[in-house]
């Protein structure tokens, strides 16, 4: 694993004891989270975790996905399913001990509550399903995913290679045109699609003046310096902060405070051995027993995309691997007439991320392809981001991991 050649970042919308002397802007719509919204982000956020550490065997030198997005467009594709089908999925996506309609409604209300916390934050989260036409849809399928995932529905002649078109036009609309031309082709043996998108854009609580950007050193884990636009603040701000060892966490706010982009950076330059075993719990002990400290902060200004063709191998090292296998057992409830046996083909990711002196803004997008087979305060320190790290966008009252993504080698970037 090469974690140190490059940086992963997580989009995580975590839970946080807030001390009280720690300033809390009440703008934002904070509210205790119920009992299921707790599962659920107990849930996404461990079935980040397990995708992260699968994703870091590709040994890519920059990454960046969102695990939220991967988890909605799965959880719908649960729905379609039953018996140990249904059960498979539940483990992967750690819904165990919940029923399906729990999860259901646990995934409908968390959302909501992602959606509506902070008014300075730009949030969109979006769920599609197109299903081959000519076919019955299976109606409480249906109403089940509208209700809980609010997903748009509609048939599509998957015959037609312009089809493609109307997946990708939608995808580019709910990430306000930052993935294009996501899907190469629609399949003609195609059942169905699910899709997720998410995009988020946030300012920084702190803004980085673009005048004090300058070139400056980044050092890569092989020991190699490249020159990137180093951003930095040109007056010392009050972060949580937190040290075990030579690793330190460091946490950059969002406009209301609610959201933060975490950074997570290893002074001996063995990032890539520490994270192999860094859990949820470790990320939760890390924020737990942070305290505000003066930094004069410097950061590299990046943008960065990434594609994942199909999450297939990631999902099945998971123990997702029967959905993947044609059987007449497979996804049973998405339509009212027997079909020939269906399968996940395909589960396509992209996401990208932009960080500059004003703040953040970044989309992802999962597809999920089913085909009909044959088969079946202190004095101020400087805090600077010159080699390699780990960083997390968390919001301050839940848990649930959004985007996750790695850089090291900028010059790597386009």
């Amino acid at each position: 694993m090469k974690i140190t050649t490059g940086l992963f970042c997580l989009l995580v919308f975590t839970a946080c004891n807030w001390s009280e002397d720690e300033e809390i802007d009440h703008t934002a719509n904070i509210r205790p989270l119920q009992v299921q919204e707790q599962e659920m982000v107990l849930s996404s956020s461990q079935f980040a975790f397990d995708l992260f550490h699968e994703l870091q065997k590709k040994e890519d030198v920059n990454q960046f996905f969102s695990p939220y997005s991967v988890h909605q467009a799965l959880a719908m594709a649960m729905n379609g399913n039953e018996d140990e089908i249904e059960a498979e999925f539940m483990r992967v996506l750690r819904f165990e001990g919940m029923e399906l309609e729990e999860a259901n409604q646990a995934a409908k209300s968390l959302t909501n509550y992602l959606l509506e916390l902070d008014p300075k934050v730009r949030l969109s989260i979006a769920n599609a399903i197109w299903y081959k036409l000519g076919f019955e849809l299976n109606q409480e399928f249906a109403e089940d995913l509208r209700d809980s995932f609010s997903a748009e529905i509609a048939s599509l002649d998957m015959s037609n290679p312009q089809s493609k078109d109307i997946i990708n036009q939608w995808i580019e609309n709910n990430t306000n045109g930052m993935i294009k031309d996501m899907l190469d082709a629609v399949s003609p043996d195609a059942a169905m699609y699910l899709v997720n998108a998410i995009y988020f854009k946030a300012d920084w609580k702190y803004r980085f003046d673009a005048d004090h950007t300058k070139k400056a050193p980044f050092y890569t884990a092989s020991g190699s310096e490249m020159t990137v636009d180093m951003m930095e603040l040109s007056s010392p701000a009050g972060l949580r902060y937190y040290a075990d060892g030579a690793l330190e966490y460091l946490e950059i706010p969002y406009s209301t405070g609610q959201y933060t982009m975490g950074v997570i950076i290893d002074k001996d330059f063995e990032l890539d051995n520490k994270m192999e075993a860094f859990t949820l719990e470790d990320l939760e002990h890390f924020r737990a027993n942070a305290d505000t400290t003066n930094f004069f902060l410097k950061m590299p200004k990046f943008k960065m995309g990434y594609r994942i063709d199909n999450l297939k191998e990631q999902l099945q090292n998971l123990g997702l691997v029967k959905p993947f296998l044609p059987s007449p057992i497979n996804f049973s409830k998405l339509f009212v007439n027997p079909t020939a046996p269906m399968a996940i083909s395909r589960v396509i990711h992209e996401a990208v991320i932009e960080v500059n002196e004003e703040g953040t803004e970044a989309a992802a997008a999962t597809v999920v392809e089913i085909e009909l087979t044959s088969a079946g305060p202190s004095q101020p320190r400087v805090f600077s981001l010159d080699k390699p790290f780990v960083f997390f966008i968390q919001e301050n009252s839940s848990g649930s991991i959004l985007f996750a993504g790695k850089l090291g080698d900028p010059s790597m970037l386009n």
